[in-house]
């Protein structure tokens, strides 16, 4: 059974409105955990948390552009995630994060469907 253009239209904006959702708790994770870990000193970070914390900004970018802007969103949030555990993985060597990350790209991937979906053919 086809679904009604309502359903369809309800389902989409369900869509965005999950990945707001996962983008706002990722927002408040990352708050407490700045306010828990206080402001660095950079001068003392090795390069690679430097470059770990700049590509957190730029997904936090993501995450409040994406509300407004779907495409750039995803491609900050995606972009930075990814720029991040590859930063990461070679600081350290390996790929071991918190599970709370992968709040990231869920918001990221949704935010991308969401304008999928909702793109003019």
């Amino acid at each position: 059974m086809p679904l009604s253009v309502f359903t369809k239209i309800s389902l989409i904006y369900l869509v965005r409105s999950i990945a707001r959702t996962v983008s706002a708790t990722g927002l408040i994770f990352l708050a407490m955990g700045v306010i828990s870990a206080g402001k660095p000193d950079f001068r003392a970070l090795p390069r690679g948390e430097i470059i770990s914390t700049i590509m957190l900004g730029v997904i936090v970018a993501g995450l409040v552009l994406g509300w407004w802007r779907e495409l750039v969103g995803a491609i900050l949030i995606l972009g930075g995630f990814f720029a991040f555990m590859a930063s990461v993985y070679v600081t350290s060597g390996e790929a071991g994060i918190s599970p709370i990350f992968l709040l990231f790209p869920l918001a990221g991937s949704l935010f991308l469907a969401f304008w999928l979906l909702t793109r003019k053919r």
